[in-house]
């Protein structure tokens, strides 16, 4: 009988399912606004430390003093004269949205870590921070492993901290959210049924009512199509965006993929293969910073040059 197999898969599925979500060993990277270096969050055992990395060097340095917990998310405000950050007081526990100089000291808490809040984004020419929080973490079949459900989208008053909820979609999976130079628009990449994978586009004034859906299809895309991580262009007219893409033969494949909104023309920015982990632009739209199985690296926007940034982060983690 094939009963014993199937209990066997099945218990061995549900023992490895973690209870609270995981941040993973190297976070999305983040371009400081100088374009001179970027931070990520380096993760080892119950601690996750912000590390800002310099692009010509590789030279690591912590940014933060902390001797526990677990930092994350990073972000700058487009001035770069505010930095924005999770911290948990350990891995995979609820964290509080923290504000800090640019260089992390003076720290403060805005939004506690009552709620399960992730993806700090600073709204430019405002006084508001954006942020997802998540209602569930679980899953919806025995054979998957647990992830943030019901996610919407929250923004918070830089001064009082007071928070204001955006949507009410309940997203089934939201990934990404990013803002308009303008500070006018807001892009997420969800997941939802049946459509699959796509962007939403609304407008940063808190309503969240209007949105617009992109759901570009590359060539060789899966059905439905695989996107994510999409980012705003300075113009406004355009994004960046992550997506797979199946080659007659072989695994899927990630790359990096320019689209103008209003007429779906759309080019194809890097040709690497495997998993492509994550994908973030800077602030003035020359470059952006990726993470592809384990190792970063800097994309030119108009040369489409990608460079390897030499980081050495064996000796980071010797350091924990």
């Amino acid at each position: 009988m094939r009963w014993p197999l199937i209990l066997f898969l099945f218990l061995a599925a549900t023992a490895c399912r973690s209870s609270r979500p995981e941040q993973p060993p190297l976070s999305p990277g983040v371009l400081r606004p100088d374009g001179a270096a970027f931070l990520f969050s380096v993760a080892n055992g119950e601690t996750c430390f912000l590390y800002e990395a310099n692009i010509a060097s590789g030279a690591m340095h912590r940014l933060t003093r902390a001797n526990t917990g677990c930092e994350s998310d990073p972000t700058f405000s487009a001035d770069g004269h505010q930095l924005a950050f999770m911290f948990a007081r350990e891995r995979g526990a609820r964290a509080a949205l923290i504000l800090a100089n640019p260089d992390g000291t003076s720290q403060r808490t805005l939004v506690s870590s009552a709620e399960d809040n992730f993806q700090p984004v600073f709204v430019p020419h405002s006084n508001r921070i954006l942020f997802l929080r998540s209602e569930v973490f679980g899953h919806s079949s025995p054979l998957v492993n647990n992830r943030r459900h019901k996610i919407d989208l929250f923004s918070a008053d830089l001064a009082s901290g007071d928070v204001t909820q955006i949507t009410q979609q309940k997203f089934y999976e939201c990934g990404h959210v990013a803002v308009s130079a303008d500070g006018r628009r807001i892009i997420l990449s969800v997941n939802t049924y049946p459509e699959g994978s796509h962007f939403l586009i609304l407008p940063a004034d808190g309503t969240g009512t209007t949105m617009q859906s992109l759901q570009p299809a590359v060539a060789n895309a899966p059905s439905p199509p695989e996107v994510y991580n999409a980012s705003f262009l300075p113009d406004g007219r355009s994004i960046i965006f992550s997506a797979a893409a199946q080659p007659p033969t072989g695994n899927f494949d990630y790359n990096v993929y320019r689209l103008d909104i209003a007429s779906g023309a759309m080019g194809k920015l890097t040709a690497g293969s495997g998993l492509l982990d994550s994908l973030s632009a800077s602030a003035d739209g020359k470059t952006a910073v990726l993470l592809r199985q384990g190792v970063y690296s800097i994309l030119d926007l108009a040369t489409h040059h990608l460079t390897t940034v030499p980081i050495r982060l064996h000796n980071v983690l010797r350091s924990f």
